[in-house]
C-alpha cells in the first residue's frame, strides 16, 4: 500500500503524525500556521529535535492559554490550552518505547492537565470519568453539547493503539457540535492505562467495554437506546470485537476495519524469520527499534517474536457474525491499517454491514482519513442520522434496521 503524498518530512513516520496534528485543526486543537512551523523547526534529522521543537511549542500555547484565561478571553484560552494539549501528545510520541521515559512521562503530564484546563472553559458539559474496572478505574470525558440537560444519543469513542482519552477530542468536537454527547476513553494499553497504571492491552475488548457501558447507561445524559460505538485506528479491532459481543450499542462505525491483526504477520518461512529480521532492524535503525519497542511496551512485552505471537490473538473475524447492530465500515485509500473492511463486511450477517471508502481524488486519504477529517464527519454522521430513526435533539431513538 502506497503512502499518502508527503506534506513535509520525507520519513513516512514524522510526516504522517505531522497530518495527524493537522487534522486536529478542524476540532481546535491545533493551528495550522503553528503546526507547520514548528515542523520546519524539527529539521529533516527529526530524532531528539521532534521532542525539543514540540514541547517548546506546546509551553508557549500554554503560556498563552493562561494569559487568555487572566484577561477573560475564555475562547482564546480554550483554544490554546487545546493546542498545548496535542502539541505536548506530539513531544513524546516517538519516546513511547520506555514508558517510563521522563520526557514521556513530563509530556504525558502537561497534555493530560492542559485538556482538563480547557475542560471549564467549553460551551458545554465535561465531565471527567472515573470508571471503575478490575479493582482499579479507567480514564475518560464525558462531554455533553451546550442546552438542557436530557438524555441524548451518545457516541462512544475508544483510544486507538497510541492515543489517549485526552487526544480523542479530535473526535469528540465533531459529535458534540451535531448535538450528540461524547464520551472519551482510554482502556488497557492505551494513555494513563499504560503509562501510570501499567495496565496492558488484552485482545478481549469486550471485558473492557462492558464496565465503560455500565457507568455509561447509569448516567442520566444518556439516551440507552441511542449508544454508538465508534472504533478509529486500533479501535477498529477493538470496537468490532467488542460489539461481537456487547449487544448494548446501537450503532457501529470501523475507520479501518482491522478484524484480525495477526492477518498482517507472514506464514510459512518467511513468519518463521519475520521476528529475526525484525530484531536485526531494531538494532540497525533507531526508527525502527522506537516503531516495535512502543508497540510492544503497550502490550507489557520485550521480544519481537513475542510480539508477533500476541498479535496473533488479536482477532474477531470468527465472531464477527454475532455483531447485531447496523455497521458503518470506512476505507480511505492509502490507510496503512485499512484492507480489512471488505473481510469483515463479509464474515458479517448481509445487509447489517455498509462500507464506503474515501479517495485521494476527493482529498479522504492516508490513516483515517488524514486531512479529510470533514470529509469523513460528512460520511459518517450522514450514514449515523439515517441510522437512527430520531435526531440528536429527541430523547428516544430506536434502529430502522439494517445500514443501507
Amino acid at each position: 500500500m502506497t503512502n499518502p503524498a508527503r506534506v513535509l518530512f520525507r520519513n513516512p513516520f514524522y510526516d504522517g503524525q505531522l497530518v495527524r496534528t493537522l487534522a486536529a485543526a478542524p476540532a481546535g486543537a491545533a493551528d495550522l500556521g503553528e503546526a507547520l512551523a514548528t515542523a520546519r523547526q524539527v529539521g529533516r534529522l527529526c530524532g531528539a529535535s521532534w521532542h525539543a521543537a514540540w514541547s517548546a511549542r506546546a509551553a508557549v500555547a500554554l503560556d498563552a492559554a493562561e494569559s487568555s484565561a487572566a484577561a477573560g478571553d475564555r475562547v482564546s484560552a480554550r483554544l490554546a490550552y487545546l493546542r498545548a494539549s496535542e502539541y505536548a501528545r506530539q513531544a513524546f510520541y516517538f519516546t513511547r518505547s520506555d514508558i517510563d521515559d521522563d520526557r514521556l512521562q513530563s509530556g504525558y503530564r502537561t497534555h493530560v492537565e492542559a485538556f482538563r484546563a480547557a475542560l471549564p472553559l467549553m460551551d458545554g458539559g465535561a465531565h471527567v470519568a472515573r470508571i471503575p474496572y478490575e479493582g482499579t478505574h479507567l480514564t475518560g470525558y464525558l462531554l455533553t453539547p451546550p442546552g438542557p440537560a436530557r438524555p441524548r444519543p451518545t457516541l462512544v469513542f475508544p483510544a486507538g493503539y497510541d492515543s489517549t482519552a485526552e487526544a480523542g477530542w479530535v473526535n469528540a468536537a465533531g459529535a458534540l457540535a451535531r448535538g450528540y454527547n461524547a464520551l472519551i476513553f482510554e482502556g488497557p494499553g492505551q494513555g494513563g492505562a499504560l503509562y501510570v497504571q501499567h495496565l496492558f492491552f488484552r485482545h478481549d475488548f469486550e471485558h473492557v467495554l462492558g464496565p465503560v457501558l455500565d457507568w455509561l447507561l447509569a448516567r442520566p445524559e444518556t439516551d440507552p437506546a441511542a449508544v454508538v460505538l465508534v472504533g478509529r485506528s486500533f479501535g477498529g479491532y477493538l470496537a468490532p470485537r467488542a460489539a461481537a459481543f456487547e449487544h448494548r450499542i446501537a450503532a457501529l462505525v470501523c475507520d479501518p476495519a482491522q478484524p484480525d491483526m495477526g492477518a498482517r504477520i507472514p506464514g510459512g518461512f518467511v513468519g518463521k524469520v519475520a521476528g529475526p529480521v525484525a530484531t536485526l532492524q531494531t538494532r540497525l535503525s533507531a526508527g525502527r527499534a522506537e516503531f516495535f519497542g512502543a508497540r510492544m511496551a503497550a502490550h507489557g512485552l520485550h521480544a519481537i517474536p513475542d510480539y508477533f505471537a500476541e498479535l496473533k490473538r488479536f482477532t474477531m473475524i470468527d465472531h464477527a457474525a454475532q455483531i447485531a447492530c447496523p455497521t458503518l465500515i470506512v476505507e480511505a485509500d492509502r490507510d496503512f491499517a485499512g484492507g480489512g473492511g471488505p473481510r469483515l463486511q463479509q464474515a458479517m450477517t448481509p445487509g447489517r454491514a455498509t462500507l464506503v471508502r474515501l479517495t485521494a481524488a476527493d482529498g479522504g486519504e492516508g490513516h483515517c482519513a488524514g486531512l479529510g477529517q470533514d470529509l469523513w464527519a460528512q460520511t459518517v454522521y450522514g450514514w449515523l442520522a439515517r441510522t437512527l430513526t430520531a435526531s440528536p435533539s429527541t430523547t428516544t431513538n430506536a434502529l430502522t434496521g439494517a445500514a443501507r
